[in-house]
């Protein structure tokens, strides 16, 4: 079970906060963390955004497979051409 942190801190000029040491490092924040602010019941709630690895990225997978066939779209398609006549 864990236990709750608490601190006291101040709203500053163009409505910046800045979190405690000790709450930013219990929740992995860095400065360049992106968060999610949701006021829900009269709370306002910061969560840190996961940072997408590039397991959760599709695109992290792009052209993966670009020379499977080929080096060159004519190779590719002449491979793949010799594969069906097979």
């Amino acid at each position: 079970m864990s236990t709750a942190t608490i601190s006291e801190i101040q709203m500053r000029p163009r409505r910046q906060l800045t979190l405690p040491a000790s709450i930013a490092k219990q929740a992995n924040v860095t400065d360049s963390t992106r968060m999610t602010v949701v006021f829900i019941n009269g709370n306002i709630v910061l969560t840190p955004k996961k940072t997408p690895t590039p397991a959760d990225d599709i695109m992290a997978f792009a052209g993966i497979g670009r020379t499977v066939w080929g080096n060159t779209h004519e190779e590719s398609m002449e491979n793949i051409r010799n594969l069906r006549a097979e």
